[in-house]
């Protein structure tokens, strides 16, 4: 009952006008008349000097608008909000990744095309992305598995070669190009499970039938670099991961293809909501640039 009286009492003073409430409220002129005089009535309050049909805010009218303004006055400010959103101007989109260059290549992209839309990025193992996203915390994932099941919604969107990896001073550091074979025997700085670049290698070698042997196996890339530049062994990191430095040569491997590949991933349940949706076909048209 007072939502109703109030809400036809803010707008008469926002509009200036009984007949402009009712239109804004698309209700008849009457029944904003009546509203407002049973609030007067209730309480037993002027709201409104009227003197003919101009109106004009009593002292306790002035102060209950100020009131109302709180409750109603952000309307518009509330609808433009959500327009803008409908439009794809605003909102935000949480980024999970298992490494920084496909996610950034695509958050570059979002940027340029829609600029008003809000990221974060949050690097991670595989598991701890699939757990943003389950969570919430993520809203588009980018790992190095295809990870389609009931849950995930998975698209392919990149591959990048993968590099062997060896000190200066190793007897290949002089070459460009190698043969797998050629690394039998060799002592290698192994990557953990959850590790595709390391996947790649391990499945390209058995294919080859090469053995190496295990130095030491250690979780991150940054500590993999360090080892290999300290000589403890020889190492595998994709194209995109390998940074120059002068103790170490990224060496190709001509007899083998070894890549680790980039999905696009997101619950399967959101993968219809408007800005994923957006991003997707975003990412969609990249991979069909980059095939053209």
């Amino acid at each position: 009952m007072y939502q109703k009286w109030l809400e036809a009492f803010h707008h008469v003073a926002a509009e200036g006008g009984f007949t402009r409430a009712a239109d804004k409220l698309n209700v008849g002129q009457p029944t904003i008349s009546s509203h407002v005089s049973n609030l007067e009535a209730q309480f037993g309050v002027e709201l409104f000097h009227r003197k003919g049909r101009a109106i004009r805010l009593t002292a306790a009218g002035q102060s209950l608008f100020g009131i109302t303004n709180d409750l109603y006055g952000h309307e518009q400010e509330a609808i433009a909000y959500l327009k803008a959103a409908r439009n794809l101007e605003v909102g935000e989109l949480k980024f999970s990744a298992v490494g920084p260059y496909d996610v950034m290549e695509l958050l570059a992209a979002l940027r340029e095309q829609r600029p008003g839309i809000k990221c974060s990025v949050r690097l991670g193992l595989i598991e701890e992305v699939l757990s943003d996203l389950e969570d919430f915390r993520g809203d588009i994932g980018i790992v190095g598995r295809d990870c389609a099941n009931d849950t995930f919604h998975t698209v392919f969107y990149n591959r990048h070669r993968v590099f062997v990896v060896v000190n200066r001073k190793h007897r290949l550091a002089g070459r460009r190009n190698i043969r797998l074979k050629e690394l039998q025997g060799e002592e290698m700085i192994m990557r953990t499970a959850s590790s595709t670049t390391q996947e790649a290698f391990d499945l390209a070698a058995i294919k080859r039938g090469v053995a190496v042997a295990h130095a030491f196996e250690i979780e991150s890339r940054e500590g993999l670099r360090e080892a290999i530049v300290r000589g403890l062994g020889v190492g595998v990191i994709s194209e995109t991961e390998f940074a120059p430095h002068p103790e170490l040569k990224a060496l190709s491997v001509t007899d083998a293809e070894m890549f680790t590949r980039a999905y696009i991933v997101c619950l399967k349940a959101r993968r219809n909501r408007p800005l994923i949706r957006e991003f997707l076909n975003l990412a969609g048209s990249i991979v069909e640039r980059r095939d053209s």
